[in-house]
């Protein structure tokens, strides 16, 4: 594994101790030059030919995203990182408007574990390689559907069963993941019981592979392969970007599809979810707030360089007379919905039952929209897949 070069700059708010020690020295990470500002760039950054930038910033620095964007510019092909002591989306999003390949969030106190140290690396040698040489999906593995929701109880679950079930109905062999490792329920809504999860399978021991994966899959009635999430919070820190990239890997090479739903935010899994998926399935609701997020979550896909024609939007309870018309939807997202999933109560009775509407509503309006989103997928070429790297305009504060 080749050494990586990192260049560092920072603000007052990071030193550059609390930055190396979130570095392995193992890793093959070198920290060539410390640069104790940010913007304007100094002679010293302006001649540095490291791999990568760090850059260590309070949230919201502007004078971060000014130097992101520099870089962006001068170094194009140079990834850079944000390290980062605390963020929220609205930060992500512009760091990501001006360049940034990956934000990671500082442990705090002297301790920095093994774990983060890990992730910390593996960000740095993703972002590297996804700058250098971007690879394109190959067309005869498995399509990987990410379902998005940035706004929790919007029904992301249930049209992630519903769509994997649908998936299953009309022939493909496809394998669920739950990728919301604290808070995950897709067990639960496919009436399955959860005895083995992905927390069982990262702390397994041992190389992974195919049928080792295999042993740790749920299988539903429907011939749906799920696997699960971790039964309890605390265990989620132990299933990493890295190992689902690994997951994936495998998983594409035995299924035509792999669905999964994820948390409501952009967590380095999600990221790295979106980086490896086919496909992204865009969950909302009809309500304003809901809209608005699903349009800011739209918005971070662009952002990322996501190809907006490999992006399909649902909105569920489309049918709710709230005061919002299909006008306002589309002028709020700046899109049409692809599906419309109207509100009814056999879909919240199928969640209690854990049998999804298209198995036990099959007729009902909703389990035909849920097989038509199914049908979309299955009919989308494969293209090149691979997240290109864009030109990006520096955007202001608050007019995301």
């Amino acid at each position: 594994m080749r050494a990586i070069t990192a260049v560092v700059a920072h603000d007052e708010t990071v030193s550059p101790g609390q930055i190396s020690q979130h570095v392995s020295e193992g890793s093959g990470i070198k920290l060539v030059e410390v640069i104790g500002n940010l913007f304007p760039p100094t002679e010293a950054l302006k001649r540095s030919d490291a791999d990568v930038l760090i850059v260590g910033c309070k949230e919201g620095s502007d004078e971060a995203l000014a130097l992101l964007d520099w870089w962006h510019s001068a170094r194009p092909g140079r990834p850079c990182v944000v390290f980062c002591p605390s963020s929220n989306n609205g930060f992500i999003e512009e760091a990501f408007a001006v360049g940034a390949d990956d934000l990671i969030v500082l442990e705090p106190g002297s301790e920095v574990s093994d774990l983060t140290r890990r992730h910390v690396e593996f960000s740095l040698r993703k972002a590297l390689a996804r700058s250098s040489s971007p690879a394109e999906h190959r067309v005869d593995v498995g399509k990987l559907i990410c379902v998005l929701g940035p706004k929790g109880g919007i029904g992301k679950t249930i049209t992630a069963c519903n769509l994997a079930v649908a998936l299953v109905q009309a022939g493909r062999q496809t394998v669920l993941v739950d990728l919301d490792l604290q808070f995950g329920d897709v067990a639960l809504s496919l009436g399955l019981t959860p005895e083995l999860s992905s927390f069982d399978l990262a702390v397994s021991g041992g190389s992974l592979d195919a049928e080792k994966l295999d042993a740790f899959l749920l299988t539903h009635s429907s011939g749906l392969r799920v696997l699960a999430a971790p039964a309890r919070p605390d265990q989620a820190a132990s299933v990493t970007p890295e190992f689902i990239s690994d997951v994936y890997a495998l998983l594409r090479e035995d299924y035509d599809f792999i669905v999964v739903d994820t948390p409501p935010s952009f967590t380095p899994e999600v990221i790295t979810t979106i980086d490896a998926c086919t496909y992204v399935c865009m969950v909302g609701m009809l309500d304003a707030l809901s809209l608005k997020n699903t349009r800011l979550g739209m918005e971070t896909l662009d952002l990322m360089g996501f190809d907006p024609d490999r992006v399909r939007v649902v909105l569920n309870r489309a049918n709710t007379s709230v005061g919002i018309t299909r006008n306002d939807v589309v002028s709020i997202l700046g899109r049409v919905p692809d599906i419309l999933v109207p509100s009814h109560r056999d879909i919240a009775r199928s969640v209690n039952e854990g049998t999804p509407v298209v198995i036990s509503q099959r007729r009902s309006e909703a389990a035909r929209a849920f097989e038509s989103l199914a049908g979309l997928f299955t009919q989308l070429p494969v293209a090149n897949t691979a997240v290109p790297r864009k030109g990006r305009v520096l955007m202001r504060r608050g007019k995301i």
